[in-house]
């Protein structure tokens, strides 16, 4: 029992950091699509090279929203699996969102790996759904602070499909020319890599975190736990 609570405190210490990391990054998304557009508008205007340049930071301010989104979906299945008494799953999630917190993970297979466990801990929650009962008053409070981080997650997150396949669709149609200058070809064919391993992982995410946030809501009522903006945000995407 004592290592269950000091396990349970180590999760809240770790998450109260994470919070303050992931809402800065959430908060942030508008003038990261602002600086995109930005972006666009001096690819239009300049050669080549000055395109390509532009076509990498634009996929960078991609990387970044993404890598916004992972980090609070995780926080908020860590959050609920906290609440629902588990602890290790928790713990191993919290550690996933972490290498999202300062917004530069592109590793591949990192990212498929949390897509995999993104969508085991939503079969898990789902499934804690399904046996009832009801949370302590300590545990509504942790289900209660998940709120925050499924709205801006989920909201920035379902926007994320459209934009990375508008942007491969730029870059691939910009590769060919290219040619002459092969260190500008470089960089956009490895931002091309990485936004193509973003956007095969996308569908299965979305999928996951809109079914997470589905089940989070149904045990948010059960609870008395007010999540009526989470309501909304999940009304809008259907």
């Amino acid at each position: 029992m004592k290592n269950t609570r000091i396990h349970a405190g180590l999760l809240s210490l770790i998450a109260a950091g994470m919070l303050a990391t992931s809402q800065a990054q959430a908060f942030g998304l508008d003038s990261l699509k602002a600086a995109a557009g930005a972006a666009l508008n001096t690819a239009a205007q300049g050669g080549e090279a000055a395109g390509a340049e532009n076509l990498a930071q634009q996929q960078d301010l991609l990387m970044q929203r993404f890598n916004a989104s992972m980090s609070n979906m995780l926080m908020a299945q860590a959050k609920t699996l906290e609440a629902t008494g588990q602890t290790d799953i928790a713990s191993r999630t919290l550690a996933a969102a972490a290498n999202y917190a300062q917004g530069a993970n592109t590793d591949t297979a990192s990212i498929a790996a949390d897509t995999e466990l993104t969508s085991s801990n939503q079969a898990l929650i789902q499934s804690l759904l399904a046996q009832g009962g009801t949370l302590s008053g300590a545990n509504r409070s942790t289900l209660a602070e998940a709120i925050p981080f499924y709205q801006n997650g989920l909201k920035e997150g379902s926007l994320l499909s459209g934009a990375f396949q508008s942007w491969l669709a730029s870059a691939k149609g910009s590769a060919g020319s290219l040619l002459s200058n092969p260190m500008a070809a470089g960089e956009l064919t490895r931002s091309i890599g990485e936004a193509s391993s973003v956007a095969r992982n996308l569908p299965s995410l979305i999928n996951a975190w809109t079914g997470t946030s589905q089940s989070f809501l149904s045990l948010a009522n059960a609870n008395q736990v007010d999540a009526g903006q989470l309501q909304s945000i999940l009304a809008a995407l259907n």
